[in-house]
């Protein structure tokens, strides 16, 4: 089964296979006429012509598909009886023939009208009718798994499908491919084993006794991606896994991208007390002001403060002055651990940081209720347009996020000045309006619906359609006017009409007579309401 490995790391083919030559055995007239009375006929006609065509999969197989494709689609109900005459044919030899079939599906799906290109879609039926073989179409499917002409979405299902079909016994020889290949390709290999791990206690500890061989042998790289693996298929009683995770994430000499994943396994249990003693003697090992500069250390010591426990956090954020250090990581996470004082001194020092993740973080700890002098600021840091404003967008994003959690008569006003004001960035009014629609009931809602019937941007007209859509307050009547107007123009009717139905749901006439809408005129600016 290590040819897996070759197939998976194997350069891409010049062409693709060859399909074999159908030979004209069957008129087509026939076929089709079988499978007219596979669809249509019950009883002994139906068994006749379903014979029939299992009997020349070669020739019916092709015309099958052809049928699954068809527009308009076959209903759910022929869709069914299809694949299960295609699933019926399937006899180990003609497993490669349906491969074929994907393989051609696929490539015709490249050369359909721009943007209307679905892989995933053209191989499904083959892929259920291959996963139905279960370990006989494991080959097969290995090969698929290969194929550099596929999108990695669909080399990535492949890959869960042949995980699927490997027999018990020969589980332990896929832990050969855990970290080679695309990225990925190694994420879909790990969840799949994963996955495959808690079908059954047998062969979940094949994969631990594999996966732990593996580990003590593999090189760095390999090893670390073990580490992930055995993790994902932890047994109920892990303790000694989780002390070996300790041993290594505290190794000194052990490579730093193994310390890293034995470090991402321990925050996953830091409720263990050991996880906890193990965390709080990384962190400050690695935070040390004489040796946080360093890369390494930078980032296994912020992420073992992010595993530590909150009295324990704080008190190491204050004694090693943590929320000054230079290193975007460490800061980040302290101002999400810090035990910050109520007011708004710490987030005017917290905006002078360079790095915007950081003044991102310590938005993020905004909560209210908030006193004028921090709404003041967090508008100003909003604003695209005035002098103190935000440059980074995520920032601006936070800041507006905060505002919305301040609450208030204040942050109310604040939130629906920006969103109102049409010389700011779209992104930053769209965030605006979704922060008055979550946090200020109806009035952020009519806030909304209103900036809804007087912006020309069809973008920002969108996201309030959305956010209204999945708001949890009832539609006031101005919001059902703003989404019935929203109807009328073709770029927001689909929006309009799904927001309409999640808000008015049982509704016959939620907009009264309407008219369909038009076509925009390209010389006309888009209003949607005068």
């Amino acid at each position: 089964m290590l040819v897996l490995l070759a197939v998976l790391l194997a350069p891409p083919s010049a062409t693709a296979p060859t399909a074999p030559a159908i030979a004209p055995t069957l008129e087509a007239s026939q076929v089709e006429a079988d499978l007219d009375a596979v669809l249509s006929e019950r009883g002994k006609a139906y068994l006749e012509a379903r014979a029939r065509l299992e009997a020349r999969p070669a020739l019916a197989a092709p015309r099958i598909a052809e049928r699954l494709r068809r527009v308009p689609a076959p209903t759910p109900a022929d869709e069914r009886r299809l694949l299960a005459l295609l699933a019926g044919m399937a006899r180990s030899e003609d497993l490669e023939m349906f491969a074929t079939q994907l393989r051609r599906d696929v490539a015709a799906s490249h050369h359909q009208t721009p943007g209307a290109r679905d892989e995933l879609r053209a191989a499904a039926p083959w892929r259920t009718i291959l996963r139905e073989q279960g370990a006989a179409a494991l080959p097969v499917l290995t090969a698929l798994v290969g194929d550099r002409e596929f999108s990695p979405e669909l080399r990535a299902l492949l890959i869960a499908d042949m995980v699927g079909a490997t027999p018990p016994e020969r589980l332990p020889e896929l832990v050969a491919l855990v970290g080679a290949g695309a990225p990925e390709l190694r994420v879909a290999l790990r969840q799949a084993l994963g996955k495959r791990a808690q079908t059954s206690a047998s062969e979940r500890a094949a994969l631990i006794a594999a996966v732990e061989a593996a580990i003590a042998t593999g090189d760095p790289p390999r090893r670390a991606a073990l580490i992930g693996l055995r993790a994902a298929i932890a047994a109920d009683s892990d303790g000694e896994f989780t002390a070996a995770m300790i041993r290594e994430a505290g190794d000194e000499a052990a490579p730093f991208i193994v310390r890293v994943a034995a470090l991402r396994v321990l925050l996953t249990r830091a409720a263990d007390p050991a996880v906890q003693a193990s965390l709080q003697g990384l962190a400050a090992r690695h935070l040390d002001p004489a040796v946080r500069e360093r890369q390494a250390s930078e980032i296994l010591g912020a992420l073992a403060l992010q595993g530590l426990a909150g009295a324990v956090a704080r008190g190491l954020v204050n004694r090693l002055a943590l929320l000054a250090a230079d290193a975007p990581r460490i800061a980040s996470v302290a101002y999400g651990a810090a035990d910050l004082p109520a007011g708004g001194e710490w987030l005017t020092t917290s905006q002078t940081h360079p790095w915007p993740e950081v003044r991102s973080a310590a938005l993020a700890r905004v909560a209210g209720p908030c006193g004028a002098p921090v709404v003041k600021q967090l508008a100003k840091i909003a604003d695209a347009t005035g002098r103190h404003g935000e440059a980074e967008a995520i920032v601006a994003r936070e800041a507006i996020a905060a505002l919305g959690r301040c609450g208030g008569e204040q942050a109310r006003r604040a939130l629906t000045d920006l969103l109102d004001a049409a010389d700011q960035e779209g992104d930053r009014r769209a965030e605006a309006g979704r922060q008055l629609i979550k946090y200020f009931g109806s009035v952020g809602a009519d806030a909304a619906a209103a900036a809804l019937n007087r912006t020309p941007d069809t973008g920002l007209a969108l996201r309030l359609l959305r956010a209204l859509q999945r708001s949890d307050v009832a539609a006031t009547p101005a919001v059902r006017e703003a989404l019935c107007s929203a109807t009328e123009a073709v770029e927001t009717a689909a929006a309009a009409r799904q927001a309409i139905a999640a808000l008015l749901p049982g509704e016959d006439a939620p907009c009264g007579e309407r008219s369909t809408p038009e076509r925009p005129d390209p010389e006309k600016p888009r209003v949607y309401m005068q």
